[in-house]
């Protein structure tokens, strides 16, 4: 019966993305491009700070009772430094010593970001590659009667490993309404101004704890084959419509994108007991906002961007979120302008 119902509302959600797209083609096609000030041809050299984090979530029935087990990495800040010179871009970025959260509670973890992007006339393209090894599951003392409440209430688990490797592409409507000008690196909005978008998506993601089971012992259900996994992963392709809007007040500019719509999902899980493959349906979202101060000179802007990845099967659900957020500072060396 669930499994029905997560396939009525992701055929649902197919459907409105459809509508929307259409409905998004009548309402703002006409609407005159909006004004950008370019600056490729500029030497930009920039620093940011910030952190990546990837928490996940695993829900299941274990004895006909609903339970979610919570997976925390522990985070990590990280420095970046880069530069933008026309077509040229190119950025380095460092993990900083130490820990956000206590290692006794949350472990060591460890990260890896291999990502580029460019643009091609109207679209823009995003690549990435993300890998995090090691996890915390969160009070776990409520899942495992025997830990002793003198113990931490997370269980750590360094062995568990996610990966995530995408492809993605947005198209936006307006002439001028360029990802450049959302991020206020290379060009900025000259005023307040919207536009529908596409986003084409390819996704290749998982988890995994080195031929052991994912979830621990305590939370294996005999009766449920999935709970016993080893490897979690899935392959998905599909559009994501949405709505981008960019705010500008004298040198403050805000922007935000916002999309819902779905992907066709080649999914699996593996076990010493069974391998299973299935075909379907996943809504995927697509969120980001920016914002910060510009000047022709100089830059001050903070970055976010959310990728949600998620795999469901009947009794078994895994959902993770790729979350980045940074400061991002700037300097333009060159003063010629490009409109």
């Amino acid at each position: 019966m669930r499994s029905n119902k997560t396939t009525i509302k992701n055929y649902k959600t197919l459907v409105i993305s459809i509508l929307f797209i259409t409905f998004s083609f009548i309402t703002f096609g006409q609407i005159d491009s909006s004004s950008t000030t370019n600056f490729k041809n500029n030497f930009i050299l920039f620093n940011d700070l910030g952190f990546n984090t990837a928490p996940l979530n695993i829900e299941t029935d274990q004895n006909k009772i609903p339970i979610k087990a919570k997976f925390r990495n522990n985070i990590h800040d990280f420095y970046g430094i880069g530069c933008h010179y026309r077509w040229f871009s190119l950025r380095f970025n460092i993990q900083l010593p130490g820990s956000v959260k206590p290692t006794k509670d949350y472990g060591p973890s460890k990260y890896f970001h291999l990502g580029f992007d460019f643009t091609y006339k109207k679209m823009f393209f995003d690549v990435d590659f993300y890998r995090y090894r090691g996890f915390a599951l969160l009070d776990a003392i409520q899942f495992n009667p025997s830990k002793s409440n003198n113990d931490t209430p997370n269980d750590i688990e360094s062995s568990l490993v996610s990966k995530s490797f995408s492809i993605n592409m947005w198209y936006f409507h307006k002439k001028n309404f360029s990802m450049s000008a959302l991020r206020g690196k290379t060009a900025i909005f000259n005023k307040s101004t919207f536009t529908w978008y596409v986003k084409s998506t390819l996704n290749s993601f998982g988890i995994n704890n080195n031929e052991s089971t994912i979830l621990p012992f305590y939370l294996i259900d005999p009766t449920n084959s999935k709970t016993s996994s080893t490897v979690i992963r899935a392959f998905d392709i599909g559009l994501v419509p949405g709505i981008a809007y960019a705010y500008v007040k004298d040198n403050w500019n805000f922007s935000a994108l916002g999309g819902y719509g779905a992907v066709i999902q080649e999914k699996s899980y593996h076990s010493n007991q069974s391998n299973r493959y299935f075909v379907g349906l996943a809504p995927r979202f697509d969120i980001r906002f920016m914002g910060g101060y510009q000047t022709p000179s100089w830059f001050l802007m903070l970055h976010t961007d959310f990728d949600n990845k998620s795999i469901e099967f009947t009794s078994l659900k895994y959902t993770q979120t790729y979350l980045n957020i940074r400061l991002v500072a700037g300097y333009r060396f060159r003063t010629k302008l490009k409109k």
